[in-house]
């Protein structure tokens, strides 16, 4: 499939007899440098996740209560940090929002305009755009509903995340959202014992400047002019990404083992959560979303709290045989996506009791050597193999990852890859709150194709 498509996948299998972790296809076009097992990708939306679980474990500890006004944690922060309240962002409706409707995405807040935030990224390269920019960008859409009803609508919003992260910078006592930890979400004996030792979550500057992290190319749609095509290498760009709603560096292999420890490790033999509070974040609510295509047709996936389920590619597949049980390889987890990298199928199986995770570095093929439409199909179809190859071993249902012939005529392209803006700065002591490390200035270059 690497080769077929030209992109790179990486892929993560737990459970109870061990793990296994594979790479295919290149991490650098440039110097042509294989991607392995072990290279972390950015992978956006699954942070998700791991903010709710940080969450519930201060649920867990009583610091704090689902029900709690979410204003009662975040105005402080926002206050200190911003000038700013959610009653400014949102207006006195904002006041009912409780905890649980941030989890939930009912809290009615808007999602941020993902287009301006994209081209933020490519204009301003050399910058971060901080949590505020993305609330006041979610705020400018107002309130979709009427907060705290009866029958409360689920709306996916990154911004939901974003405030829990300031949530957890406040329960936690400390004063930035700079300051806050998200690898601390991950127990003492589960983090010593090195299951975690390929995932990070970055705060300010570009991926370049962590140790670890595998090129990703994003496709500028909106450059496509004269059978001409753009792919722009990530790299060299801020890997901020929203912060708490999608910073994650991981590799497929630690999210297996994530959602495996998670659902298979009680908290009293060192896991996440409590059996409660994971039960709580299972219940789920339709979404009305229609971009997310589930069982029924577009807006019909489901999510409880950092937990998503019924989107097609995820835990929704057609089964080579319609009367198979469904339920058999449902997994319950959360997909991820970037700009120029994501995941999915990413969670647990609860049927045979395993972890498993692809991530791939463009979210389309990148193949301009012959129909350029067939790299619209990558990522479903290779998914789609990968996982059909797991439950063909495990004796499951199998999937039908065929696709219907595309119409002629092909459409035959030029493609090039750029490295926007190189110029890696050296960055004040400030800022240096993790593991930076600054590197020599990269000659920008183009390949063409």
């Amino acid at each position: 499939m690497a080769s077929r498509y030209n992109m790179s996948f990486t892929f993560g299998f737990v459970n109870s007899s061990g793990r296994l972790g594979m790479a295919s296809g290149v991490n650098s076009i440039w110097s042509k440098r294989p991607l392995k097992p072990d290279d972390l990708i950015p992978l956006g939306s699954v942070t998700k996740s791991w903010t709710a679980v940080m969450v519930m474990q201060a649920v867990d500890e009583g610091i704090v209560k689902l029900e709690d006004s979410a204003s009662k944690w975040i105005d402080p922060v926002l206050s200190r940090l911003w000038h700013s309240s959610m009653e400014a962002l949102w207006g006195k409706a904002a006041l009912r929002i409780r905890v649980h409707d941030l989890l939930g995405m009912t809290s009615c807040i808007a999602d941020y305009d993902d287009f301006y935030m994209e081209h933020f990224t490519f204009v301003f390269a050399g910058d971060d755009a901080g949590p505020f920019l993305y609330l006041k960008s979610a705020a400018r859409q107002g309130l979709i509903c009427t907060p705290d009803s009866s029958n409360p609508l689920a709306v996916y919003s990154g911004a939901n995340y974003i405030l829990l992260g300031l949530l957890l910078v406040q329960a936690r006592g400390f004063f930035s959202w700079q300051d806050l930890d998200q690898i601390r979400v991950i127990p003492k004996g589960l983090f010593r014992s090195g299951r975690y030792s390929h995932t990070s979550f970055s705060r300010l500057g570009r991926c370049i400047q962590y140790p670890g992290i595998a090129h990703q190319y994003a496709w500028k749609s909106w450059l496509s002019q004269n059978n001409s095509e753009t792919f722009s290498d990530l790299l060299y760009t801020s890997c901020l990404n929203g912060w708490t709603m999608g910073n994650i560096a991981s590799s497929a292999l630690d999210l297996a083992t994530f959602f495996f420890d998670l659902f298979s490790l009680p908290k009293e033999r060192g896991g996440f959560l409590t059996r409660q509070s994971l039960l709580r974040m299972q219940q789920m609510k339709t979404l009305n979303d229609t971009w997310c295509e589930g069982p029924t047709g577009p807006g019909s996936c489901s999510y409880g709290m950092g937990l998503l389920q019924d989107q097609l590619g995820q835990d929704f597949w057609v089964l080579q045989d319609p009367t198979e049980d469904l339920s058999k390889i449902k997994v319950i987890g959360h997909p991820g996506e970037d700009w120029g990298s994501g995941c999915s199928p990413c969670g647990f199986n609860r049927r045979y009791g395993f972890g498993i995770c692809m991530a791939y570095t463009s979210v389309i093929g990148m193949n301009c050597s012959g129909d350029f439409r067939e790299n619209f199909l990558a990522v479903q179809t290779a998914t789609c193999l990968a996982y059909d190859a797991v439950l063909k071993v495990l004796g499951a249902p199998r999937l039908n990852c065929t696709n219907a012939a595309l119409p002629d005529p092909p459409q035959l392209v030029q493609c090039a890859w750029d490295r926007t803006n190189t110029t890696v700065p050296s960055l004040p002591a400030w800022q240096r709150r993790s593991p930076h490390m600054v590197v020599p200035r990269v000659e920008t270059s183009e390949i063409v194709v």
